[in-house]
């Protein structure tokens, strides 16, 4: 089964890569339902599959807006880029992108989330047109996605973690009424996310005078799935997906190397009993900001207690992302490049790529001109010893599994 991850920019691609995903989708600056994410030039993007494939992970390109005629046009010549630079596969909604690859490239395609594709009969039809794998709606149930696997023998692939759309497989129009963004061309702005107010109808005249609950009634939980891993593998899911690219490098760390160690026990014994065996994993993704978990669709409908009740920023995580290594030299200390501010008195967490973890006093740390510093302010570049590092961290075999690109947090 393969593990598809997120990457919103070359160094969350190339983080996603590290940290055990088998397959990356990304974006180019257009054409793509994440116009707010950095996504990647086209220098970047054939970097990052050059890397991907270094280290023997596929890359697959979003190409999921709607288009117009006119964009329809423009699209002939990326894809024939696309397809120089290698990439794996491209995801497509739109009937008319599906039809400009088809006829511009030989790459294969991939049926994005967006097309709604929910049953047998709709599988058929896209597969008779070309499409070599389905990304189903997030409102197929595990076992009606293995139904349609069987009936109509092609590649399934299903979200398992991350953000919900409260529409209907994502086809929702709320940003255009709201800030005359087009969700569907790349625009939202996450309108379901905010507080609102339900009134009755023939209330509505006096909704000034009235006691109105206000709620984020539109707003679902972040799916998450890692404890129901067994029945992806029952089910015959090819592929399993984490939601994310505009998230950042500790969600891309956790989240790519939690589900990557999960597969990895699975593998060798995918029973119910695995389960037993996620738990600590499910705890893992628990420490990084989430809108509280659900299991969306993926055994029965979701109702509502699938909806989030808390406030729309709310970190529901005990840690932020402290840095990034950037240089290590053996033996002796590591270079990070801060992210968010610490003080000289905390403890950071670096996350190995084999899913350990290492705690590091700041006591000793130090800037560039080796003078100590007392606080570690964003965007700066701070070394750390690593002689200190080993004598206090009890929970690890060698200081010499810290590298480049590791992602450091910290308990807040």
């Amino acid at each position: 089964m393969e593990l598809l991850a997120p990457a919103g920019n070359l160094d969350k691609l190339k983080t996603a890569v590290l940290y055990g995903a088998d397959a990356v989708y990304l974006a180019g600056p257009r054409f793509s339902l994440r116009g707010a994410s950095d996504n990647f030039s086209d220098t970047e993007l054939s970097e990052g599959i050059r890397f991907a494939h270094q280290n023997n992970c596929k890359s697959y390109i979003t190409l999921n807006a709607f288009l117009n005629d006119e964009e329809l046009k423009e699209l002939r010549n990326y894809v024939q880029f696309l397809e120089k630079t290698g990439v794996d596969a491209v995801i497509v909604s739109d009937l008319g992108v599906l039809t400009v690859v088809q006829e511009n490239s030989k790459l294969p395609i991939h049926l994005s989330t967006q097309a709604s594709c929910l049953n047998i009969h709709s599988a058929k039809v896209w597969k008779h047109l070309g499409v070599k794998r389905l990304v189903l709606g997030r409102e197929v149930s595990l076992e009606e996605a293995g139904r349609i696997r069987r009936e109509v023998d092609i590649e399934i692939e299903l979200f398992i973690h991350g953000a919900m759309c409260m529409s209907f497989s994502g086809n929702c129009t709320i940003s255009n009424y709201t800030a005359g963004r087009d969700s569907n061309r790349g625009g939202c702005i996450q309108s379901c996310r905010f507080t609102y107010s339900a009134i009755s109808v023939k209330n509505s005249i006096d909704a000034n005078s009235l006691d109105i609950f206000q709620s984020s009634l539109m707003s679902s939980k972040d799916l998450c799935g890692i404890e129901l891993l067994p029945k992806f593998f029952k089910t015959g899911i090819d592929s399993i997906k984490v939601e994310g690219r505009m998230k950042g490098p500790l969600y891309a760390a956790t989240t790519t190397s939690a589900y990557a160690l999960a597969l990895k026990r699975c593998n060798s014994n995918p029973s119910d009993e695995c389960s037993k065996k996620l738990q600590d994993l499910y705890k893992m993704l628990e420490k990084i900001p989430h809108r509280g978990y659900t299991d969306g669709s993926l055994i029965k409908q979701a109702g509502a207690e699938s909806i989030y009740q808390g406030e729309r920023n709310s970190r529901n995580s005990g840690y932020e992302i402290a840095g990034v290594v950037m240089e290590v030299e053996a033996g002796k200390s590591f270079t990070m490049l801060t992210h968010n501010s610490f003080d000289h008195d905390s403890t950071l967490e670096v996350l190995t790529f084999d899913g350990g973890l290492i705690k590091i006093s700041t006591r000793e740390m130090r800037d560039l001109n080796d003078k100590l510093v007392k606080k570690a302010n964003p965007s700066r570049l701070f070394r750390f010893a690593c002689s200190e590092a080993a004598e206090k961290s009890a929970d690890i075999s060698g200081i010499s599994q810290i590298q480049p690109m590791n992602v450091v947090r910290l308990k807040v």
